[in-house]
């Protein structure tokens, strides 16, 4: 169990009068969104005023539950306090790495291997399954009258997804949590199919084109995505990222994985998946970037495609 006590008390202390900006990371999934919501209804019970840093276009990720109640586009005080969630690099808020920089306080909750964002008061738990499990149960120790059902259905949403459907990262606290999110009468069902097991035609056609251009190479398999290419350009990160790859990534040759998608910008943005070792973070890292043992992913304009392919090759060529 991790504790939880020192952050909260520190959240709870604030004075009333301060306003409280929460914010995830920029291309933000289930877990990233529906942790801000829970949270925010946590500080808003205590009478915060609370507020979701959040892009507009952003906003569609939970339309399966559609919420505005907290959210907001930019900052509109002078002082306030910042939680940054789902984050273990400030460079992952974005545009809003500098709101968090000039916050008056800096909370960070996270789930990630390698904390460097120097916040005042952190909770930093690597081994949970995903930030709603750190959030279930900062609210849960603290004031279970909060897990209504609609926060109980976001926290599991956001565990659900993180976990691809249960299927890793799992704990023997995970699994109580979900029975106790099931207990509150939560639509289950609806929320599988609506955020991670629900597919168009669109997506068939596009991972159907993903598997036919699937490169072996020495230690891994790659996928080269064009965003702009036809096949693609309706996609959204999280699509891909936790749809379709992870779909691709169930072919049982497959033992690491990397997807190298170019965006718009000529941006390379990857991620990395392995199956059979705990490399992905290592490797990702080669790149700046960062996540899980078997899931993590980078963003850069430093290294080629090339360059990319060739330091995981060599690095694996290392470890195998």
């Amino acid at each position: 169990m991790y504790k939880t006590k020192n952050i909260t008390q520190s959240l709870l202390n604030l004075n009333n009068n301060l306003p409280i900006y929460i914010c995830g990371h920029i291309k933000p999934d289930q877990d990233c969104i529906c942790a801000c919501i829970a949270l925010a209804e946590f500080l808003a019970y205590y009478k915060k005023q609370v507020y979701i840093l959040i892009n507009k276009n952003d906003e569609k990720i939970v339309s399966w539950k559609p919420t505005q109640k907290y959210f907001a586009e930019s900052i509109c005080h002078k002082d306030y306090a910042f939680v940054a969630l789902d984050i273990n690099e400030t460079n992952r808020l974005g545009v809003y790495e500098q709101n968090y920089i000039n916050a008056k306080f800096k909370f960070n909750i996270d789930h990630h291997q390698g904390n460097e964002t120097k916040a005042d008061f952190i909770l930093d738990v690597p081994y949970a399954s995903s930030t709603c499990e750190i959030v279930y149960t900062l609210i849960k120790r603290n004031n279970k009258k909060i897990l209504t059902k609609d926060i109980c259905e976001y926290l599991y949403a956001g565990i659900f997804t993180d976990t691809n459907g249960l299927s890793r990262r799992l704990s023997p606290q995970t699994l109580l949590i979900i029975q106790d999110l099931l207990n509150a009468g939560i639509d289950y069902t609806y929320i599988n199919r609506q955020t991670l097991t629900i597919r168009s035609m669109y997506e068939f056609l596009a991972m159907s084109k993903m598997a036919t251009e699937i490169v072996k190479e020495d230690n891994f398999h790659y996928l080269i995505v064009d965003r702009q290419k036809p096949e693609y350009v309706n996609l959204t990160h999280n699509t891909i990222t936790k749809k379709l790859a992870e779909d691709l990534r169930k072919i049982d040759e497959i033992k690491t994985f990397v997807i190298i998608m170019i965006q718009q910008d000529k941006t390379i943005v990857g991620k990395v998946m392995t199956n059979t070792s705990d490399f992905a973070c290592d490797i990702a890292k080669l790149f700046g970037g960062g996540g899980h043992k078997k899931e993590a992913g980078f963003t850069t304009t430093s290294f080629t495609i090339d360059q990319i392919l060739n330091l995981t090759n060599n690095f694996l060529n290392q470890k195998i």
